[in-house]
């Protein structure tokens, strides 16, 4: 392993910490450090729950948004969600889909090939929904940097609604709506909701106006907000608990053959187990598969069917593993030859789209620098950024959009492509 170059970044004193119930002065320096001002807002942490869900009305066009998916469901009009190959993206779809059902529609579930579209909206796949007699197209996890694909979209008769967590560029896409927390103009308080996160708000207050339930929702949506690596503050935090009270008790056939296999305790599962157990098998589908396989886990209900969907899975995922570790040792080779602490790219055009990121998450965090894994795909160049707490990753890639095809992220991750 290549030994980091780190600087220890030390936190400024706290001069005199505010008193905490039943803590003595290192604790309550420690959570002054991470933001409390008081007991109340400690309190409010330790026991998020829905009562820290924020309401909908204050996010910008989530009314807009909402009033056209009814509109769609109420005409009989066929509907498609778009999402994202990795378990955000997927999770998020998932959402979208149970709530839909419950409305009485039936959409289309769309995740693009990582091969031959990669990330976001493609004019392909718009046409092939038009082909299909589609005529509104939800995103989730994905659409706020595709203006020109929303303009094909147009062109074709297709509404667009996008609902996506990644940082805006600064010509929003004509869509119908562009939910999207990080827009400039958005009053809503928390900013960083994944985009399941999102699709769960959304998706239950939509539900919430027909006076449905939104049981299970929060389930899916907690794998999304774990795997997206949400701070867990604020509405990611009161999703994750709600959904982990919700995996505990589900009869949901796919949830439990996925809990079965992934977790040590099923009935007790921690966001622990979904970031170390569930994620991953969900993300190898998206990776080197078929994200199609993960989905079809998270919505059946059959339990026979569900046994052996996630016996397929967890073939996916032992391959997965594999195939990393193959790539991570070559990617280290090529790191060796280019020490110091600037940013890093690392190309080998033999990994897998799907490999990258998990091949600059961890360099980045074996060497502390930001780190870019590239492969060519076809006649384009694929990339994956992964960085150290200190580096916006989304930033960065919005700084050089000029220069690249397409992008997306937040201040983790993200992805390109030239």
């Amino acid at each position: 392993m290549i030994a980091p170059r780190l600087e220890w970044l030390l936190p400024n004193p706290v001069a005199e910490p505010p008193a905490f119930a039943g803590f003595g002065l290192p604790v309550a320096t420690l959570l002054a450090r991470r933001g409390f001002r008081d007991d109340t807002d400690l309190q409010a942490f330790l026991r998020a729950g829905a009562g820290a869900l924020h309401d909908l009305s204050r996010m910008a066009d989530a009314d807009r948004a909402l009033n056209r998916i009814d509109g769609a469901i109420a005409s009989g009009e066929r509907i498609a969600i778009w999402g994202d190959y990795d378990a955000d993206g997927m999770t998020a779809i998932v959402v979208w889909v149970t709530a839909l059902r419950r409305l009485g529609a039936d959409p289309i579930r769309y995740v693009p090939s990582r091969m031959a579209e990669g990330y976001g909206l493609s004019e392909s796949g718009l046409r092939q929904l038009a082909d299909a007699g589609v005529r509104l197209v939800i995103t989730c996890d994905c659409g706020v940097s595709n203006a020109a694909e929303v303009e094909v979209a147009r062109s074709l008769g297709l509404d667009v609604v996008i609902t996506d967590h990644h940082l805006p560029p600064p010509d929003l896409p004509r869509a119908v709506a562009v939910v999207d927390p990080h827009r400039p103009d958005c009053a809503y308080p928390d900013v960083d909701l994944t985009g399941a996160g999102l699709s769960y708000k959304l998706a239950a207050a939509l539900l919430a106006r027909h006076g449905l339930p939104t049981d299970g929702l929060a389930a899916v949506a907690a794998i999304g907000t774990v795997a997206d690596m949400a701070p867990m503050t604020g509405e990611s935090r009161a999703i994750v608990r709600l959904g982990l009270d919700e995996l505990a008790s589900t009869s949901h056939a796919g949830l439990r053959a996925l809990l079965t296999r992934s977790c040590e305790a099923p009935g007790q599962p921690t966001a622990r187990d979904l970031a170390f157990g569930v994620i991953p098998r969900i993300n190898a589908a998206g990776r080197i598969a078929d994200a199609e396989l993960a989905m079809s886990l998270l919505l059946e209900t059959d339990p026979a069917r569900a046994d052996a969907i996630a016996g397929e899975l967890e073939i996916v995922h032992e391959r997965r593993r594999e195939m990393t570790t193959v790539a991570i040792d070559a990617a280290r080779l090529l790191a060796a030859a280019l020490p110091g602490d600037s940013p890093l790219v690392v190309r080998d055009d033999a990994w897998a789209p799907g490999l990258l990121g998990l091949v600059a998450g961890r360099l980045a965090d074996e060497l502390a620098r930001p780190v870019a894994a590239v492969a060519l795909v076809g006649d384009e160049v694929r990339g994956s950024v992964r960085a150290p707490v200190d580096f916006h990753v989304g930033a960065a890639l919005e700084a050089c959009g000029e220069h690249l095809t397409k992008r997306g992220g937040h201040a983790a991750a993200g992805g390109f492509s030239l």
